[in-house]
């Protein structure tokens, strides 16, 4: 199995790139994937699905890792609800033989809204390292993080045994304070909820990490962490 961070797809400039836009209209998201000549793309299945679309709104509050699927005209389609608001999508894909970098792509649902004004240094320094959610806890502990440097994220299921959630046992994702840096990493090894990860800047970032559990399901358990300049 390949536990590889996805920050982004290399860009090959040799390669022709994609283009991906989304779109919201009575209870559906649509994601195009086109070429330069608005031709559908053929994507590889990575993690058991062609597409992981992840949405989250502008505050990073409410955060949904969905999988749409592609419909006739080779666009890729999902049902959600989605208040009103301002929200990012990435796009998660592998495109066949086509360059392709994860960029925020703007979501916005009813009336246009301002950017929250958001205190990160306040919500870092209150964040609980221990998450309860649907009566499973969650303990992260918290590594010392360096931009560019590598990290261990480790977490303290409390006994709980996760089950394979889209070809591993379980998925972090994590956003910069600004929504445009994506990073997206796998387990480190098959039996231990621990990930590898770099962070490309210094900053604030939240991240949640994704279990599935046999009675309950799929439960994302969000932290805030800061990451210092290089040294």
């Amino acid at each position: 199995m390949k536990h590889d961070q996805h920050e982004h797809h290399a860009m090959d400039e040799n390669l022709p790139k994609v283009q991906v836009n989304t779109a919201y209209n009575s209870g559906i998201v649509t994601v195009k994937v086109r070429d330069a000549h608005n031709n559908a793309v053929t994507l590889t299945e990575t993690h058991d699905k062609r597409m992981h679309l992840v949405i989250v709104s502008a505050d990073l509050e409410t955060f949904l890792h969905v999988h749409p699927i592609e419909n006739d005209s080779g666009d890729y389609e999902v049902k959600l609800e989605l208040p009103e608001g301002r929200y990012l999508a990435f796009a998660d894909i592998n495109p066949v033989g086509m360059s392709y970098v994860i960029k925020p792509i703007a979501l916005t649902v009813g009336e246009e809204t301002e950017s929250p004004d958001i205190d990160w240094e306040a919500l870092v320094s209150n964040d609980n390292s221990t998450k309860e959610i649907e009566g499973k806890t969650v303990t992260f502990q918290r590594p010392a993080l360096t931009a560019k440097k590598p990290a261990t994220l480790s977490f303290d299921l409390k006994g709980e045994k996760p089950l394979p959630y889209l070809g591993a046992l379980g998925h972090v994702v994590v956003l910069d304070e600004h929504g445009t840096q994506f990073i997206h990493v796998h387990p480190a090894s098959e039996e231990l909820p621990m990930f590898e990860a770099q962070f490309p800047s210094s900053g604030f970032y939240k991240l949640w990490v994704e279990f599935k559990f046999s009675d309950v399901g799929v439960i994302a358990f969000p932290f805030l962490v800061r990451v210092d300049d290089e040294k």
